[in-house]
């Protein structure tokens, strides 16, 4: 915007009266600015390769063999799924007092384990719903992450053959070499259902899905994978457990 100031100069001039009057004219120029309109927002389509079938949507159940996830972080609880039954665990290798020796567990009570460290599972299998997700234990030994643990429920303590009981629990420092045993029929159970597993291994889940495939999208309730490479990733959401999945292998849906 410009502007011409307005000036009124009055002197004396060879006896007279000069006077020079400068009008104030300013054109007025607005200056606009116009915010340039944005491209509308998108979502990246990812498009499933040879043999890959992409699932998304929520679950009903959700299971996996031979599923591997991050370590489960202290604290966790181990239970029997039948009390009474012939089930049980032993740690190895914990270090007790400078010894290491195994702390056994009949499955009578629950048995909390405590401490800064992780239990790494390995290939397992796994299952979830809206309860939760739930381990089996069962099988290859389950390795503790290097640090110090405490359980809490009664146990026995020894160096080979009958156990010491300890009705008060244990306290005990895991290395490399510490590592969780289990009978059939004793799990690990978390409430939150979230869940970040990959394998290679059977996948099997219930529900409601749209199957994306290099042959076009459908919808499904029920999906089995054979065996193959998968990921997984369970979330809770608004509409229930959501599940984002790539399986990499025969897959039936229904």
């Amino acid at each position: 915007m410009k502007r011409v100031l307005a000036v009124l100069v009055i002197g004396l001039v060879g006896g007279g009266v000069a006077a020079v009057v400068v009008r104030n004219g300013a054109p007025k120029n607005d200056i606009v600015h116009t915010q340039p309109a944005q491209p509308p927002a998108t979502e990246p389509v990812v498009v499933p390769a040879a043999g890959q079938t992409l699932v998304s949507g929520t679950i009903q159940t959700f299971g996996a063999d031979d599923a591997v996830a991050t370590p489960i972080p202290m604290p966790v609880t181990i239970n029997a799924v039948e009390r009474g039954a012939q089930s049980n665990a032993r740690v190895e290798g914990a270090i007790i007092g400078g010894a290491r020796k195994t702390v056994y567990w009949d499955a009578g009570t629950p048995l909390p384990i405590s401490g800064a460290g992780a239990l790494d599972l390995g290939p397992a299998h796994v299952d979830a719903d809206a309860k939760g997700v739930t381990w089996a234990l069962a099988g290859d030994a389950r390795a503790f992450k290097p640090g110090r643990y405490r359980i809490s429920s009664p146990v026995a303590i020894g160096s080979g053959g009958l156990g010491t009981p300890s009705d008060s629990g244990v306290e005990f420092t895991a290395d490399d070499h510490t590592v969780l045993r289990t009978t059939a029929g004793v799990v690990l159970h978390l409430d939150a259902p979230n869940l970040n597993v990959e394998g290679p291994g059977q996948v099997h889940m219930t529900g409601k899905f749209t199957v994306r495939t290099t042959s076009g999208t459908r919808t499904a309730t029920s999906i089995i994978m054979g065996s193959g490479p998968f990921k997984v990733a369970l979330a809770p959401g608004a509409g229930g457990v959501t599940v984002t999945a790539t399986l990499q292998g025969p897959v039936t849906s229904k």
